[in-house]
């Protein structure tokens, strides 16, 4: 048995180290995961990169255009005097888009309150229109007869008390019957022989004196007793 037990101890420790080891590599493989996305996206930001390049920088002159004309644009600004006759007029630019609006500015501080001006004229007074004329009142109805009150039914009346049943005649008492003769006295039995008197035992040893018992609480005064 104890070998048993001592070969489950190590093949636990065993599943345990492994279980260790299998989370270490899972982790590793989460790290790496991230690193090849990364990698990924980095690789593609520089591919975007290298085709603006080449968009941009004719390969066989090595030179980048856009550069090369915001700089020649640059130079004849700075020098207009020195630039060749002026060309015609070109043609006028399609509108650009409209800007956004900038933010509202503070609310500037109130002006002096003007003048209070002139009171209107009172308009006239309208005249009062006619009161209508009030209708006349129409005729109150009357109020009807109040009805006769009905009368009250009959009591019924009591029948009559059943007749009383006659009593009935008490029986007279029996006759008391004579008292029995008393039985005479039976014989009284013969006493036994008394035995002997035995002779009288010898006085027995006093016995050993018991323990001293608890002493018993102090009675209570009586003139303290009255009192209370």
């Amino acid at each position: 048995m104890d070998t048993i037990a001592t070969l489950l101890n190590k093949a636990l420790e065993n599943i345990n180290n492994l279980n260790e080891e299998l989370s270490n590599l899972k982790i590793s493989h989460i790290n790496l995961s991230k690193k090849y996305i990364d990698s990924c996206k980095t690789i593609s930001v520089l591919e975007s990169k290298f085709a603006n390049i080449e968009t941009r920088i004719d390969p066989e002159t090595a030179i980048d255009e856009i550069k090369l004309s915001s700089l020649i644009i640059k130079i004849c600004q700075n020098n207009p005097m020195n630039l060749g006759p002026k060309g015609p007029i070109g043609d006028k630019g399609e509108k650009g888009d409209k800007g956004d609006t900038g933010d509202t500015g503070y609310i500037g501080p109130n002006g002096m309150k003007g003048d209070t001006g002139p009171d209107g004229k009172e308009g006239q007074k309208g005249m009062q229109g006619d009161k209508g004329i009030q209708g006349d009142m129409g005729p109150t109805g009357y109020c009807g007869n109040m009805g006769p009150i009905g009368c009250t039914g009959p009591t019924g009346l009591k029948g009559r008390d059943g007749v009383m049943g006659i009593t009935g005649y008490q029986g007279s008492t029996g006759h008391r019957g004579d008292k029995g003769i008393q039985g005479d006295v039976g014989i009284t039995g013969p006493d036994g022989k008394e035995g002997p008197e035995g002779r009288e035992g010898r006085v027995g040893q006093q016995g050993p004196r018991g323990p001293e018992g608890i002493r018993g609480k102090n009675g209570i005064n009586a003139v303290n007793s009255v009192n209370t």
